[in-house]
Parts: C-alpha cells; structure tokens; sequence
C-alpha cells in the first residue's frame, strides 16, 4: 500500500522549442508553467532538450550556442515562474560538463528558486552518442510525498529502466520526451501505457510539437494510468498542456488486482534521490 499523501496535480506541457534559442525557450517554459500552476498544477513536465531545442546538427555545428551551465542566468525567467507560484518545473536541457563534455539532462527548477541538475540520460539514441556523455545513474524527485522517476524518450524504451523507478518507491515516472509523427509516434502509444501497467505507476510525458531535427514532434503529451489507460492527452499539434491528478487510491487499486511487482522483482540499481519540498 502507498502512503496516504495528499493528491498531486501534474502538467505535461507541449509547445514549439525553437533550435539553438534558449533565452526564447525558457521564456516559453515560464509561460507555460505559469498557465499550469494557473490551473493547479504542482509540478509542470517539459520535452527532452527542449531549453535548446531538439536539433543534433545544429548542436554538432554550435555547441555553445545550446549549452547551459549550472547557475546560467538564462534560466532566471523559469526559476522566477517556479518561485512565484510554486510550483516544479522538469525540464530537458543540454548541460555543458568538465573537459568539453556535455550531458541530454533533466533540469528540476524547484520552489527554491534553483535549478537542479537532476539526472543525465542513461539510454541514448545512435544520433546523439558522440554528442553526449550517458549518465550512470537514475534519479527519483520527491514533492509533496510522491516519489518520482526521471527518464527520456529513449531511457522509456527500456523496461528495467521504469522498474527501477518504481522498486525505487515511485509512483510515477516523468518523461521528458521528443516522439515524432510514424513509426515514433507508434512507439510513444506503446511505451507509455505498457510501462504504466506493467509497474502500475503513472506514466507522464511531455512531447514536442513543430518541426523538430528528428521531424515534426506529434504532441499528444499525455499521463497514463497505473492500470495502462490514458487519463488525459493533448493535442497533436497545438501548444497544450495535460492536466491530471495523481492519486494514491488509483495506485493501491491496480496493485492489488495486478501484482507483477511482487512476483517479477528486478535488481535495484544505483539511484540518487532529491527531496524538493
């Protein structure tokens, strides 16, 4: 049984990220996670490299130009919008490390009014390998008593990744994701609600829409059930935001009559955890 914690309302948000424009990218966060808190949400998921824009090439060409770094003042706008309205932003980011290396990371912007480096991507896709440095370990965010796993489009396809999160004790799992419109969008419709059912944890993720270096991302940012259903989605090419709300009782229920985290337990893996409220 989970812990009897307070519902959490959670925004996946979906807009245009224009390649290479970071002030302009945060500045669109910032709207949008103003609009969600608006409308109550408590944490408010963004896509996978979205303060740069999803473009491999142009970061191959101008890295610096995508780069951010700890502390970067760019990023005031959005953690100004976390601050005023309390609320947490996820957020994908290219972070520019030690010795030229950079990391396709989550950002957290907390109520702190500071921006987390919360967890570099574990799994990446061929095209971004020699761009950037894979993490090496997980991540779960704790607000408001819910623990919650951190991944990206292409960590999700990875079972034990999801159930690694949830035998870390979360009960959802946040992607920051980029599924563009074919054989991606196919992918997008499976991963997140088998995922969701086969840890029954909710599923969230934050699409891009527009032309993107991959394609046009197809939207339809969305929040899965613990029982694989879609609770809510947006649209597939507008910006949107997915509203939902995060119960314990809906996580109880489909633990109880789905028991696969009980008899197919997997080895833990090495995570850190951040506790932000």
């Amino acid at each position: 049984m989970t812990l009897d914690r307070a519902p959490l309302r959670v925004a996946a948000a979906q807009a245009h990220a224009l390649p290479g424009d970071v002030p302009e990218n945060v500045a669109t966060a910032a709207q949008l996670v103003r609009f969600a808190a608006a409308e109550g949400a408590d944490v408010v998921v963004l896509p996978e490299l979205f303060l740069c824009g999803y473009d491999l090439d142009l970061l191959r060409r101008d890295p610096a130009l995508c780069e951010i770094v700890p502390g970067d003042p760019r990023l005031d706008d959005l953690l100004a919008a976390c601050y005023s309205t309390r609320t947490v932003a996820v957020v994908g980011a290219c972070v520019r490390r030690t010795a030229g290396t950079r990391t396709s990371s989550v950002l957290v912007a907390g109520i702190d009014g500071e921006a987390h480096v919360a967890y570099d991507a574990e799994h990446l896709p061929p095209g971004a390998r020699n761009l950037f440095t894979p993490g090496d370990h997980g991540c779960s965010v704790e607000i408001r008593g819910w623990r919650l796993g951190l991944g990206t489009r292409h960590d999700i396809g990875f079972p034990e990744h999801v159930r690694a999160a949830t035998l870390d004790g979360c009960d959802a799992y946040l992607c920051s994701g980029i599924f563009t419109r074919g054989d991606e969008e196919h992918r997008r419709n499976l991963y997140l609600a088998t995922r969701a059912l086969e840890n029954t944890c909710y599923t969230v993720l934050a699409n891009h829409i527009g032309a993107t270096g991959e394609g046009p991302g197809c939207g339809r940012s969305a929040v899965f059930g613990p029982d694989g259903r879609v609770v809510v989605e947006a649209d597939a090419d507008r910006v949107d935001v997915a509203l939902a709300t995060l119960q314990d009782f809906e996580v109880d229920a489909a633990r109880e009559s789905l028991t696969m985290l009980s008899e197919l337990p997997c080895p833990e893996s090495r995570r850190e955890r951040i506790k932000l409220d």
